[in-house]
């Protein structure tokens, strides 16, 4: 059952994962990367590129790099289908996977994932909801409603997902993304079901109030990277977006911002690709990025939540401000039902994908 949250710890605590996937596969791998050019080890990282990328390269890879002799390449952003794809050739060149953690439960369900080692691996701070045998979180985002600021100057912006879906009110063109997870929630919000009776999903209803503000969706978008451009050169004037690519842009002078009322609460996990060529260099990079140091130093960077307890506590205020860490914001954030999506996802995405045709 989806959760509003109500502090920052009892926010995670909330999240829907209370149960076990246990189809990854394999014992722990004794390989270590292996030599590079030089004499440093390889590693490869899979992340979703753009400016959390380039937080994760200065707070986290790079420390990591110096303090092991390790060569980190980064590829991005995140695919799913060519992650399956290697898994099923036997031809993998991944170690390491930044994967939406809805999405990690389906691929650990699949046997598509190493176990993790939770022998080298520290998990006791990670908030438990977000372990399980083969995923553990890297990091806590939200889909917000996002905005141009001169199109909706003054506060005068759509504040919820019912006025979001009123272009009469709120003119202008819109951007969603183009997956049903957390845009089938918004959907629902937009047709006034309350946030503590969204589960299960009324998936008709959800469709209908799609097709209501369908005409006005000019972009699907399918990459984090897109809405905060679109918002920028007013392409379109509001968009489903995902809170730190929003303020990274505004920071650098955009005229966008984010709404953080009906935050939509989601969560990405590190997750190790069946049959990856140095898993055991994988497990060691995993175990420095879930620490509280570095989530913290990546947290300072882009304005993303930790995973780690520990690192919320050394974080300013205004940077739990910023990532939607303070009473203020918590009350009045949804947190999406992973569990759910776990066992509805195939069928709702195919006909997500039947209605993107209609």
């Amino acid at each position: 059952m989806k959760k509003v949250w109500k502090k920052p710890l009892l926010v995670l605590a909330s999240l829907a994962l209370t149960f076990s996937v246990t189809a990854c596969g394999g014992a722990k791998d004794k390989e270590a990367g292996a030599p590079a050019a030089g004499g440093s080890k390889e590693l490869v990282v899979v992340d979703w590129g753009g400016a959390s990328s380039e937080a994760a390269k200065k707070n986290v890879y790079e420390p990591f790099e110096k303090a092991n002799n390790v060569k980190i390449t980064v590829v991005s952003p995140t695919d799913v289908g060519k992650l399956k794809a290697m898994v099923q050739s036997g031809a993998v060149e991944w170690d390491v996977v930044n994967s939406d953690t809805d999405v990690a439960l389906r691929l650990e369900k699949e046997g598509m994932l190493e176990k993790l080692d939770y022998t080298q691996i520290k998990k006791d701070d990670v908030y438990p909801e977000l372990v399980t045998d083969c995923s553990i979180g890297l990091q806590v985002y939200f889909t917000n409603i996002a905005y141009n600021t001169e199109a909706f100057p003054g506060g005068k912006h759509p504040k919820t997902w019912t006025e979001f879906w009123d272009t009469k009110a709120f003119p202008g063109a819109r951007s969603l993304y183009k997956n049903p997870v957390g845009t089938l929630e918004a959907a629902l919000l937009a047709d006034g079901v309350a946030p503590d009776k969204l589960y299960p999903l009324d998936v008709d209803r959800a469709f209908k109030s799609l097709g209501k503000i369908k005409k006005d969706v000019k972009v699907w978008w399918d990459a984090g990277a897109q809405p905060p451009q679109l918002l920028g050169t007013k392409e379109v004037v509001a968009a489903a977006a995902w809170n730190g690519r929003v303020s990274s842009a505004k920071a650098q002078g955009s005229p966008i911002d984010n709404e953080f009322n009906q935050s939509l609460g989601m969560a990405t996990s590190w997750v190790i690709p069946k049959g990856a060529p140095h898993k055991d260099l994988a497990q060691k990079f995993i175990a420095y990025a879930v620490t509280a140091e570095s989530q913290a130093a990546y947290s300072k960077a882009i304005d993303y939540a930790p995973t780690n307890k520990k690192a919320l506590d050394m974080l300013p205020d205004d940077v739990k401000q910023r990532i939607g860490q303070t009473p203020d914001r918590v009350s009045k954030q949804i947190f999406i039902n992973n569990k759910w999506w776990l066992d509805n996802y195939d069928k709702i995405a195919e006909r997500f994908n039947k209605f993107m045709l209609e």
